[in-house]
């Protein structure tokens, strides 16, 4: 218990600020094997606009067809060496065949970037989205959301986008746990950049499932956000957050705060209630 302890007293359990990117260049990859004639970034982005046209719901799609035919949208090809996959990522049981198949086979790669603002609708994060799935499956490739450090299903290059453009953090950020040498376990987000937000790490001792409250907690800040943000004219640099936060589903009181780790990138770290 000594360790979570130490961590329970970390801050003054009062309000604190986090840090926030007001404009976020969010960017996924295509690994793929180039074709012949090759697809060149402008025939992409004609193909990301009927990608939009066929799966992205009104109201939203008017908006990203906007988007997807600015320069805020950009492709860039280099070769597959230049953005290496990481050597474990293959490994990973929830890779499909079919995706490692194509990882393995490319060596080619297309980086789809759009600039984001965390304001609802995040048109940029959307676009990005959008016009990635489409050059994932014009590219016959494999599409890696670099964010969320995870792979993209094949089957998911033509899920169709709402269009109230609500975001469900679900969608969009993977909850990972990894052993700690302290003997905890770090449960974490990898994916909360995509908001701008810091990624968020609950430890904890072996055995309870905390994927859930991770996942809640996650979804709490990014709303928070986002409601902070809503009808302002620029996005918030910073987001206030309380010490201790109490949440409903599932059922749980955190202790909050900020800690920096060696390269200087804040995290947002949750003590869970003991037992």
């Amino acid at each position: 218990m000594p360790l979570l302890d130490g961590l329970l007293h970390k801050g003054d359990g009062g309000p604190f600020a986090i840090p926030v990117a007001s404009s976020i260049p969010v960017a996924f990859r295509v690994y793929y094997t180039p074709g012949y004639p090759p697809l060149l970034a402008d025939d992409l982005r004609v193909k990301a606009a009927g990608w939009v046209a066929a799966h992205v719901e009104e109201p939203l799609r008017a908006a990203l067809a906007q988007v997807v035919g600015s320069p805020l949208l950009i492709y860039t090809d280099m070769a597959k060496t230049a953005f290496p996959p990481a050597l474990d990522l293959l490994q990973h049981a929830e890779v499909g065949a079919e995706e490692r198949s194509r990882l393995e086979k490319a060596w080619q790669v297309t980086v789809v970037s759009c600039e984001a603002k965390p304001q609802v609708p995040m048109f940029g994060l959307w676009a990005a989205i959008a016009s990635a799935r489409s050059a994932a499956l014009e590219l016959s490739g494999a599409l890696f959301d670099s964010p969320a450090v995870r792979m993209t299903p094949v089957a998911s290059y033509e899920q169709g986008i709402a269009g109230d453009g609500v975001l469900r953090v679900a969608d969009h950020v993977a909850f990972p746990a990894d052993p700690d040498p302290s003997g905890l376990v770090r449960w974490h987000t990898t994916g909360m950049s995509k908001f701008g937000l810091p990624e968020i790490v609950v430890p904890a001792h072996p055995g309870p499932d905390h994927g859930p409250l991770l996942q809640a907690l996650a979804q709490h800040v990014l709303d928070s956000l986002l409601r902070a943000n809503h009808e302002r004219p620029e996005p918030l640099t910073e987001l206030v957050v309380p010490g201790e936060l109490t949440l409903h589903e599932p059922p749980a009181t955190l202790r909050l705060h900020l800690a920096h780790s060696q390269s200087g990138v804040p995290t947002l770290v949750a003590v869970p209630p003991a037992g």
